[in-house]
């Protein structure tokens, strides 16, 4: 997952959301965690996807991942904002311990967006 080629990276990150097993999205979270941080909006967007599927197989995992969505919300692109949103509706639909964290975040601030949809 730390090829130079961004299309080979996406394409592991669904390969593991899609076929890992419990004990593999375990080993592997620390790596899709990572790639929520990267600068590519492609992988970040891939990566946001692969840690809701992660999250279905193995629920406590939502302790590492949860803290890691509050940046997504202020994207500039809108498929890691999509991607980013699912994973939090994710979250508190099967966690919802973590409600009142979510509850908090303030809204999405309009400069965030390109002015085309302002």
């Amino acid at each position: 997952m730390n090829h130079a080629n961004m299309y080979i990276v996406g394409l592991a990150l669904c390969t593991l959301g899609n076929i890992a097993s419990q004990e593999m999205a375990r080993d592997l979270c620390p790596e899709v965690e990572k790639h929520l941080n990267n600068s590519n909006p492609y992988i970040r967007k891939k990566a946001a996807l692969c840690a809701v599927r992660i999250l279905k197989k193995v629920p406590e995992l939502v302790e590492s991942i949860s803290p890691l969505t509050q940046s997504i919300y202020n994207e500039r692109n809108h498929g890691v904002l999509l991607s980013g949103i699912t994973l939090s509706i994710e979250i508190c639909q099967n966690h919802p311990e973590t409600l009142p964290e979510y509850r908090k975040v303030d809204h999405v601030e309009p400069s965030a967006m390109g002015s085309e949809h302002v």
